[in-house]
């Protein structure tokens, strides 16, 4: 005790504590500083005001079991003003949704104005566009042919094809009222490479396409089909009691448009016919009718199916799709155009 009292006395011991407190006090308070300026940084950050774009998705609230909508898009641009915090925080930010309440709709074109959630009210926006003009429509659905193309040209010399099928032959296609009554049938084709000898097993895409041959945007179910195309050598099929022979195909146009127009090409020039020897044999090409009438002034593509000719029991490709194009007239053959016509008169 009498040491303890002894060293308090001394100056040395009494410079060192003070040394120590002062260090302590120090680090106090340069803590607690640091803490108040940080709060204040924060304060002043959440107060700063700033103004961004931000894209935003947009919902539709809507039986979509029953209706079809279009014109809506899938984001929206929303300006928004407020504190900088707030800002950054409506940029990460996942849940910020435009919606379009369509749970009662009309048939038809109409105007529709968007809500905006999971934005801070604190923060002002602007929604642009802030409604939409939409089509709503019934969703309907019906069964369609799925007509299959490959083409023959393609099969190697001395090879023929015993068999083409799809694993079905009809598809659903499902939309908008309006698109879906277009729908004619569905269309595919089988990619058959040049100088092919073997036989081809692939699923292969459908596409719907009205009676012009203009591709329906509608849901198709199934989305594609497997095909099998069979090919065979001559000798093969020689020795069976039937004939095969592979002919050309000969379109026939009828209707009122002028062929002189237009531009025609065939999916497949050739078909193959498999029938009695002496009904094979008389036979070097196969007609198709094509009916103009069915196309439009620019053109359009038409799926024909060539008649079996008498004594034959089957042709493939059963289907043939044929483009039809407008020719483009340049400004020189017009003016030749005219001028024969001038001399004629």
């Amino acid at each position: 005790m009498r040491y303890i009292n002894s060293l308090l006395r001394k100056k040395w011991f009494q410079l060192l504590v003070t040394l120590i407190l002062a260090i302590v006090l120090f680090a106090y308070v340069t803590g607690t500083t640091g803490t108040v300026r940080s709060s204040k940084s924060q304060q002043n950050e959440l107060i700063t005001t700033q103004t961004t774009e931000i894209n935003v998705p947009v919902n539709v609230n809507m039986n979509e079991n029953k209706y079809y909508v279009s014109g809506v898009p899938q984001t929206i641009k929303v300006k928004i003003t407020g504190p900088s915090g707030l800002i950054t925080a409506a940029q990460d930010s996942q849940t910020i949704r435009a919606t379009v309440n369509l749970e009662k709709p009309k048939i038809g074109s109409q105007n529709v104005s968007l809500k905006l959630t999971g934005l801070s009210d604190t923060l002002a926006k602007t929604l642009d566009p802030s409604s939409l003009t939409v089509n709503v429509s019934r969703k309907i659905s019906k069964s369609v042919p799925i007509i299959p193309t490959y083409n023959r040209d393609n099969i190697a010399s001395k090879y023929v094809v015993s068999g083409f099928k799809i694993s079905q032959t009809k598809a659903t296609v499902t939309g908008p009222s309006d698109l879906v009554k277009v729908v004619n049938h569905i269309s595919t084709s089988l990619n058959v490479p040049a100088n092919t000898q073997s036989s081809i097993n692939k699923n292969i895409a459908l596409k719907a396409v009205d009676k012009n041959g203009l591709v329906v945007s509608v849901e198709i179910n199934p989305s594609s089909v497997a095909a099998t195309l069979d090919v065979t050598s001559e000798f093969a099929v020689k020795n069976s009691s039937k004939e095969t022979k592979t002919v050309s195909l000969n379109p026939k146009f009828t209707g009122s448009k002028s062929m002189s127009n237009y531009n025609v090409t065939l999916s497949s020039s050739s078909v193959q016919i498999t029938g009695d020897k002496s009904s094979v044999d008389k036979i070097d090409s196969v007609p198709v009718t094509v009916d103009m009438n069915q196309i439009s002034t620019s053109g359009g593509v038409i799926t024909v199916k060539p008649s079996l000719p008498k004594g034959i029991d089957e042709i493939t490709p059963k289907a043939v799709e044929i483009s039809i194009t407008a020719r483009t007239i340049t400004g020189s053959s017009s003016n030749k155009s005219s001028s024969s016509s001038s001399e004629g008169k």
